[in-house]
């Protein structure tokens, strides 16, 4: 008689946040996705955001109101696309060379790739088996499933992020506040570049794309995780818009390779 096998127990454990319940499940078991990988296409290094309920929003100026949202498991850029990836790309595709290649400000190899607007930007991750975030799932990746105010937490600290008090009034390299990093090992998700997202921000004229994360020109409010703004100039770019990209666990076995 063949011994039947049963399922572990699994404790859901109840989160509140900014007043709303969710209940948080662990992955469990050998079929849980890897907790990071490598990109094959553009060598990038990518987290897991495990699936589940986050609160969307934060109520404040310049915010949309918070509701629960449920995600599926995906994986993003732990940091914004760099010139390096980007001359890659564009050495692979004949894509036309962004508009600051070259130069020292804006043009270093691991600085975020600037002056490429949302087309660009949505070549680049076709090309490497990704995809623009939504504006919740950067969102999720940023605050984590307590509903962070900034990545690393609901305190603002100037010194971990390159925003406008850092007195650069620049991008600098990707990864350089790692103290900055969300609860999911994400880099620079508050300061540096404005980062592009696939969701339409409503205007009185026309939908423009929402941008998250704030840039090194931008004080404290702007760089909340949970704050949106939309580019006048969706096509050309500015030198303060990068972007990073995700990728569905379907597209592992064909684009990406597992970080033991």
């Amino acid at each position: 008689m063949r011994r039947r096998t049963r399922s572990p127990w699994i404790v859901w454990a109840p989160i509140s946040i900014w007043g709303v319940a969710i209940y948080v499940l662990p992955a469990q078991g050998d079929d849980a996705p890897p907790a990071k990988i490598r990109a094959r296409s553009d060598d990038a290094e990518m987290v897991l955001v495990p699936k589940g309920a986050f609160v969307f929003g934060r109520s404040g100026p310049g915010q949309r109101r918070p509701a629960p949202q449920t995600l599926p498991d995906y994986y993003i850029d732990k940091f914004e696309v760099t010139n390096a990836q980007y001359a890659r790309f564009v050495a692979a595709t004949k894509h036309a060379a962004p508009r600051f290649v070259g130069t020292n400000a804006f043009g270093r190899p691991r600085q975020p790739i600037v002056g490429v607007g949302w087309p660009d930007a949505e070549a680049y991750c076709a090309w490497a088996g990704k995809r623009l975030p939504t504006e919740p799932e950067w969102e999720k990746a940023a605050r984590g499933p307590e509903g962070r105010i900034w990545p690393w937490g609901n305190v603002y600290d100037a010194r971990k992020l390159n925003g406008r008090e850092s007195g650069i009034h620049a991008p600098i390299e990707v990864g350089s506040h790692h103290e900055g990093d969300s609860v999911y090992g994400v880099s620079d998700m508050a300061g540096n570049v404005w980062e592009m997202t696939s969701t339409h921000y409503p205007t009185a004229n026309d939908r423009p794309h929402a941008m998250k994360g704030g840039s090194f020109l931008n004080r404290q409010i702007q760089v909340q995780a949970s704050y949106r703004w939309a580019a006048e100039d969706e096509k050309d770019g500015a030198t303060w818009l990068g972007f990073r990209c995700v990728m569905d666990p379907a597209n592992l076995k064909q684009s990406a390779i597992e970080l033991k």
